[in-house]
């Protein structure tokens, strides 16, 4: 008997243990690596009237793995399908007509806009909040726009073998160690420009001979693209915001270049006071990192010659700080560095006040001063 119970709670076990109901076989299914929307062709044989009339908006690039091609267990190369829609729901159902796997988006690494698309805030609002919405997509994917058409992006074969969402996103991993890459993923890309009034910073995706380069990002207000950052300016926008993970500076020390690498840079922001309607605010700037390049035979241990070193490292850095927040006050006229963020949360009081005003505040009641401290820690082997 006590055999027979045991083999009996054994079966109920196994008939507990049964196989998914709903499965879908992994040959079944595409997995979407990168996703690419541009603004769609006003005409074009590939333009279609939706059910209800409605003419297309989009054009949506899908990349997949390309497992026909697939090596030693590996897949190395990639494939893309396009479709134009007025919506992300009717493409993909224009999509599945004619293609015959399901599409997941459980491993989709990279969401590239295209720069028309960009330009157009009624069109930018309308898939973000659908991308947003959609239970489907995860908000950890890494968004970039493409200087140009985002189709484009998806016809660089890097010279390295390597899917290309892989490759993009290891490009964006090297921004602990290059200040000009950007980084960004769709979840704070939203939030940044729901938090700023449409305001905001797009990391840039464009041709490169080994493949592709992300040395700026693009400049968003009132949810339109309208300039690009370039490597300089981007530098400092990181540095403002305390987005800077590491980098170099590079500086002139009588005929020789003196790189300087940092691998922290720290921002702090201090209301100074408000007088005659005008925010004075402090923007202090730290970091420290290495000059290990100098010439053979100088001794770069001199206190002296340090000291001047990080002088001449924190007037670049505040020159540097000055020229960006000159053009954005007087140019761009458009807050990408942090004082809407931290006036709102730190003095909320004085944010009430001008919030209905804030562009023409910022334009011209807010005035910055940043002040750099630079520390040579090491200096490389020494004999």
């Amino acid at each position: 008997m006590k055999k027979i119970r045991i083999l009996l709670v054994l079966i109920s076990c196994i008939l507990l243990l049964t196989g998914c109901w709903d499965k879908v076989e992994i040959e079944d299914r595409a997995f979407v690596l990168s996703i690419g929307v541009d603004k769609a062709k006003g005409s074009g044989e590939d333009s279609e009237d939706s059910e209800d009339g409605s003419q297309d908006k989009y054009l949506f690039s899908f990349v997949n793995p390309d497992i026909s091609k697939a090596e030693e267990g590996k897949v190395n190369d990639f494939v893309t399908f396009s479709v134009q829609a007025p919506s992300y729901n009717i493409g993909i159902t224009r999509l599945l007509q004619r293609f015959a796997q399901y599409h997941t988006y459980e491993h989709t690494k990279v969401l590239i806009f295209g720069e028309e698309l960009l330009e157009d805030d009624v069109l930018l609002k309308s898939i973000l909040d659908a991308f947003s919405r959609g239970h489907q997509f995860n908000s950890s994917k890494y968004v970039f726009m493409a200087h140009g058409k985002a189709a484009d992006i998806f016809k660089i074969k890097p010279k390295m073998q390597s899917l290309l969402a892989y490759y993009i996103t290891g490009i964006t991993d090297n921004e602990k160690y290059a200040a000009r890459v950007g980084k960004i993923t769709l979840l704070d890309f939203t939030k940044q420009l729901i938090d700023n009034e449409g305001d905001g910073v797009i990391p840039s995706l464009e041709p490169h001979e080994d493949g592709l380069t992300s040395s700026y990002v693009g400049v968003i207000k009132d949810y339109r693209h309208i300039a690009h950052l370039n490597g300089d300016e981007t530098k400092a926008w990181k540095w403002l915001n305390g987005k800077a993970k590491g980098g170099v500076i590079e500086i002139e020390e009588g005929n020789i270049s003196v790189p300087f690498n940092y691998s922290t840079f720290n921002r702090k922001i201090n209301l100074d006071k408000v007088e005659k309607g005008k925010i004075y605010l402090t923007y202090s700037l730290n970091t420290e990192g290495s000059t290990e390049e100098y010439i053979l035979g100088d001794d770069l241990l001199d206190e002296n010659k340090i000291k001047s070193i990080e002088v001449k490292l924190e007037q670049l850095i505040e020159n540097d700080c000055n020229k960006f927040i000159k053009k954005m006050q007087e140019e761009y006229k458009v807050d990408i560095l942090g004082v809407r963020e931290y006036l709102s949360k730190f003095h909320p009081a004085i944010y009430e006040n001008i919030k209905n005003d804030f562009d023409q505040y910022f334009q011209s009641n807010i005035i910055i001063n940043v002040k750099a401290d630079v520390s040579v820690r090491r200096t490389g082997r020494v004999k």
